[in-house]
């Protein structure tokens, strides 16, 4: 029988999160972040994605869109996003001896042994938020894939506060 309890942090709009925590005058604005030859959206903050600007779209079909709506546009900065992921991975490491970084800013944790499994979450979410600057999701499952289930309610479900752990949840 497995013992393994996994975690899944993923940062929530890390592109366009990276952005604002360098230019602070970016805070609270639509924000978009475009891919490599600026040719399509890869990226959008919290407020582009409520004015329903579409992932992958071609920036050349949204650009009056934006204009009209004072949203900021940005070539991306892959120097930045991996300095940061570089900084969000040491935190984790900092908390949790086995992290295996799964993509630029998402890394499952192995939380077996570890006692409290959701307050070791909101702990998790809150040292990358006070050193990093970055919000994140934390989900905790008996699976990487449960963990990854459980990381989508925890960001899309702001009665959990960031953090859901199925295993509180059968």
């Amino acid at each position: 029988m497995d013992n393994k309890i996994y975690a899944l942090v993923d940062a929530n709009n890390f592109y366009a999160t990276c952005e604002k925590i360098f230019q602070p005058e970016l805070e609270d604005l639509p924000v978009v972040v475009l891919s490599n030859n600026d040719g399509c959206i890869v990226a959008r903050s919290a407020e582009a994605k409520q004015l329903k600007i579409p992932m992958g779209a071609p920036i050349h079909e949204w650009r009056d869109f934006c204009a009209e709506h004072e949203v900021v546009i940005k070539s991306s900065n892959y120097t930045l996003y991996g300095d940061m992921s570089a900084r969000m991975l040491s935190v984790l490491q900092d908390m949790c001896p086995l992290v295996e970084s799964y993509s630029i800013d998402e890394s499952f944790l192995d939380l077996a042994g570890f006692s409290s499994l959701s307050a070791m979450g909101y702990d998790i979410r809150a040292s990358i938020r006070r050193r990093t600057h970055i919000t994140c999701g934390v989900g905790i499952g008996p699976t990487k894939t449960l963990a990854k289930f459980a990381n989508l309610i925890a960001k899309k479900q702001p009665f959990w506060g960031g953090v859901f752990n199925l295993l509180d949840h059968p």
